[in-house]
């Protein structure tokens, strides 16, 4: 079950990204990270957004059974992302 952030159902309506988008990066996730910084989980999987096979990066914590996420956006190049934020001591694989 998944609760969303006010933020983070903006970003989904302004990014045309749907619960089955989201369902799919959480059944198969590529990377999984501990933010430091916002304390929160991260998970990155594949999507298709506008016709595109891109990756959603998912910021989310979880209260009890329910996955709370606080945003979520596209990216194009996964490793880019990856290696800046894990260089930069921000996130931290799990």
């Amino acid at each position: 079950m998944f609760s969303f952030s006010k933020h983070a159902s903006e970003k989904m309506k302004e990014r045309g990204i749907g619960i089955e988008d989201l369902r799919r990066v959480f059944e198969n996730p590529i990377f999984r990270f501990y933010d430091v910084s916002s304390r929160a989980e991260v998970t990155i999987g594949e999507s298709i957004l506008y016709d595109l096979k891109i990756f959603l990066v998912v910021i989310f914590r979880r209260k009890d059974d329910c996955l709370h996420i606080i945003t979520i956006y596209p990216i194009r190049n996964v490793r880019e992302e990856v290696e800046r934020k894990v260089k930069s001591g921000r996130w931290i694989q799990i």
